[in-house]
C-alpha cells in the first residue's frame, strides 16, 4: 500500500528543528554559515516538512526572490523562489516524501501567482520527473596567480575592500550591468547585498570593488562615483583566503582583461614568498573556460508564466498544455503576443467534451496549435536556445543568470 503524507508549513517555533536536519544532511556547511543562515534566511522564508511521531523525517525550504525578466521592450518585476534544503533523513528515503513535498510548496506558489521556480540539484535526475529543466550555466574556470599582465594600453584598475556604505552604488551598478547582459536575473536591493556581506563573512570572505581611478567626471548622470575611487568596473564577492574562491565576477564584457589582471596582481600582492596557486572562479559575467549547468527551473504558474513573453511580430498561438504534477496547469491557453508583450486565456470546456487545441481554432488562417508539456515550454522559452516549429517568433529568454547559492 502507498504511503499517504501530510506534508506542511512550519511555524516559526519549528523551525530549529529545520537546522538540527540539516547538520546531520548537509555536512559541509560550517557552523558560521549556518548562524547566519538562522539569522538572515528564517526570518523570511518558508519551511515545508513531514513529521513522522514529533521527529522531523524531511523537509523543503523556499526562499524569496525578486526576479527581472526581459518582457517585450522592458523588464518585469516578478516574485519567485529558491527551493533549497530539500532533505530527507536516511531511513525516510524513497518512500514518496519529497514528491509530496514538491507538489505542495509548488500548490501553495501557484496559488500566489508565481510564474517560476527554481533550484541547485544535487543531481538532474532527481529533479527532471517533476517538469525541472536547466536554463542557467554558470561560467566556470581557474586562472594561475602570476599569470596575467596588465596592458600597455589598459587603465590600471583601483581594488578596495567593499563595505555596507558601497551597497546603493553596487545596487545601482548590479542592475546596470545586469540589465545590459541577460534577460533573467535576481533583482539586487540594499536588502539583498546586506545578507550577501552577511554570508561572505560566515565563510571567511568579502567583496572587492574594482574602479577607474581619477575617473569621478566619467562616473554618469545615474550613479555617483565610488565613495573612495571613479567609476565602478566590477565587483568581486569571494570566499575564504588560503585558498580563495571567487564567488562572482560582475562586469561588463569590455572590461573582462583589466578586471582579472587587476584581481591577479591583489592577490598576488597579498601573497608574496607563497607558492603560485590557481584560484577557482564561478559565476563570471563573461566566457570562461567552461559552462556547469548549475540551475534548474520549471513553470508554477502556467498563465502568469506565459504572460511574460513578447514575440517579434504579432501573432496568436493555441497550446495544448500538460503538467502532470501540477494537473491545475493543464488545459488549453489561446496566447496572444505582440513586440509589447502577451495576454493568455484559458479556453473552458464542458464536462462531457475534452478540447484540444486543434479543435480550439479549426480552419483558422494564421494560428498555429502547439501540444507541450510544462517542461518542454520551460525549456524551449527560457534554456537559452531558439523556439522552434509554432513557437519559433516568440522571444525567448536567451540567457539568465540566477548565481546564487541559498
Amino acid at each position: 500500500m502507498m504511503e499517504v503524507w501530510q506534508p506542511r508549513l512550519l511555524d516559526a517555533s519549528e523551525k530549529g528543528a529545520c537546522r538540527e536536519l540539516w547538520e546531520e544532511i548537509f555536512t559541509e556547511d560550517s557552523k558560521r554559515f549556518l548562524d547566519y543562515y538562522d539569522r538572515w534566511k528564517y526570518k523570511e522564508n518558508e519551511c515545508y516538512g513531514i513529521f513522522h511521531g514529533d521527529r522531523l523525517a524531511s523537509m523543503l525550504q523556499l526562499n524569496p526572490y525578486e526576479m527581472q525578466v526581459r518582457s517585450g521592450r522592458s523588464f518585469r518585476t516578478v516574485s519567485s523562489c529558491y527551493i533549497i534544503a530539500v532533505a530527507t533523513r536516511e531511513e525516510y528515503r524513497h518512500r514518496g516524501m519529497m514528491a509530496a513535498l514538491l507538489k505542495e510548496s509548488l500548490g501553495q506558489m501557484r496559488n500566489k501567482g508565481m510564474p517560476f521556480t527554481f533550484l541547485m540539484p544535487a543531481a538532474e535526475a532527481i529533479y527532471a520527473p517533476f517538469g525541472f529543466r536547466y536554463f542557467y550555466e554558470s561560467d566556470e574556470g581557474m586562472w594561475k596567480l602570476w599569470g596575467m599582465e596588465e596592458g600597455e594600453n589598459q587603465t590600471a584598475l583601483s581594488v578596495r575592500p567593499a563595505g555596507t556604505a558601497d551597497i546603493p552604488e553596487l545596487v545601482v551598478f548590479s542592475e546596470e550591468v545586469q540589465s545590459e547582459l541577460f534577460d533573467c536575473y535576481t533583482s539586487r536591493n540594499p536588502h539583498y547585498y546586506e545578507m550577501l556581506f552577511a554570508e561572505l563573512a560566515s565563510e571567511g570572505g568579502g567583496m572587492l570593488l574594482l574602479t577607474e581611478p581619477g575617473t569621478e567626471a566619467a562616473a554618469g548622470p545615474r550613479r555617483k562615483p565610488s565613495v573612495k575611487g571613479g567609476r565602478l568596473v566590477a565587483a568581486v564577492p569571494y570566499w575564504g583566503e588560503d585558498p580563495v574562491e571567487i564567488r562572482e565576477v560582475l562586469c561588463r564584457l569590455k572590461d573582462k582583461e583589466q578586471v582579472l589582471s587587476a584581481l591577479d596582481r591583489w592577490w598576488k600582492d597579498r601573497r608574496a614568498g607563497k607558492p603560485s596557486e590557481r584560484i577557482s572562479v564561478a559565476g563570471a559575467a563573461f566566457e570562461l573556460e567552461k559552462k556547469k549547468p548549475v540551475i534548474m527551473g520549471r513553470i508554477v504558474d502556467a498563465m502568469s508564466f506565459l504572460e511574460l513573453f513578447s514575440s517579434e511580430r504579432p501573432m496568436e498561438l493555441f497550446l495544448e498544455l500538460s503538467d502532470k504534477l501540477l494537473e491545475e496547469n493543464s488545459g488549453v491557453y489561446r496566447w496572444s503576443l505582440s513586440p509589447e508583450g502577451s495576454r493568455a486565456e484559458r479556453i473552458t470546456f464542458s464536462e462531457s467534451g475534452t478540447l484540444r487545441a486543434a479543435e480550439a481554432s479549426p480552419g483558422t488562417s494564421g494560428r498555429k496549435t502547439v501540444r507541450i508539456t510544462s517542461a518542454e515550454l520551460f525549456s524551449n522559452l527560457m534554456g537559452g536556445e531558439e523556439p522552434e516549429g509554432a513557437l519559433e517568433g516568440v522571444c525567448a529568454c536567451k540567457k539568465s543568470y540566477i548565481n546564487e547559492i541559498v
